[in-house]
């Protein structure tokens, strides 16, 4: 028996992915690759004897969801693939089209949506190849091993996106531009720790501000306090319900409510 056979093994049912800590502001370092940060949704590719399963970062199997990612089944048999799931429109991700694809349980509508409304997966890590776990190799390795096998697969909907190495800061301010979520800073010798929140992985995302004014509110049940603001718009002399902030302020049983700065959560 060979020394690559004797490394193989069953893939895992379900693995917890690694995760990032959030950083605030940009950084060079020759240390670090960067990348887009996709507004999607995580997801485990897992290929096994020309059977392919679909996770999310809540170990719940998503399948059924996205069968036009069955192009995963072109890689080889043993392959953990980890990647973004996400939906583009002239070549940007739109969170809210995913969502109208991730809440899709009827087959038929899923079928439909898979046509007009493909998703793309965009890889990023590879855990597993031929049955061999590669998690703690260096991530720059893994990501070379990942590079080669997505462009033998050579599929439209499976991507793995450019990176830079050292330049953050420059980076960032593109990421910026484009008016993407934000950027992963990864160090390049750091090992794919599962399940685990890690400094090795740093995610910064780009703030937005905008100002609007407030039209309702959603009050705590048990408590005479505020719960969530609703916020509004004026479009055309009309107030336009815009989304809802629900962290940024503070209560106060005896004086209401207090605003000094309100973190916006657009609707979406």
């Amino acid at each position: 028996m060979s020394k690559e056979s004797e490394n193989r093994s069953e893939l895992p049912r379900m693995i917890k992915p690694m995760l990032a800590q959030a950083r605030s502001e940009p950084f060079n370092c020759d240390k670090h690759l960067f990348e887009v940060k996709w507004d999607g949704t995580r997801c485990l590719g897992f290929i096994e004897d020309d059977c392919l399963r679909l996770q999310n970062r809540h170990l719940i199997d998503i399948s059924d969801r996205y069968p036009e990612l069955a192009c995963l089944r072109g890689l080889p048999s043993g392959t953990v693939i980890d990647g973004e799931i996400v939906v583009l429109r002239h070549g940007r991700p739109s969170f809210q089209k995913l969502q109208q694809r991730d809440h899709l349980r009827d087959p038929t509508r899923i079928e439909i949506l898979s046509k007009r409304m493909p998703v793309t997966l965009m890889a990023f890590d590879l855990l597993y190849v031929r049955g061999r776990r590669i998690t703690s190799q260096p991530l720059i390795e893994r990501r070379q091993q990942l590079i080669d096998l997505v462009g033998r697969l050579s599929h439209p909907l499976v991507i793995a996106p450019d990176y830079i190495v050292g330049h953050g800061i420059e980076f960032f301010a593109g990421i910026v531009r484009h008016s993407l979520e934000g950027m992963m800073a990864k160090r390049i010798d750091s090992h794919y720790l599962i399940g685990k929140r890690s400094s090795d992985w740093l995610k910064i995302k780009v703030a937005h501000t905008a100002d609007f004014e407030v039209i309702g509110c959603v009050p705590m049940r048990a408590e005479k306090a505020i719960r969530v603001l609703l916020l509004g718009e004026k479009h055309q002399g009309k107030l336009v319900y815009k989304g809802k902030v629900g962290s940024g302020f503070t209560t106060s049983r005896e004086h209401g409510v207090t605003i000094p700065t309100l973190s916006i959560q657009p609707s979406r």
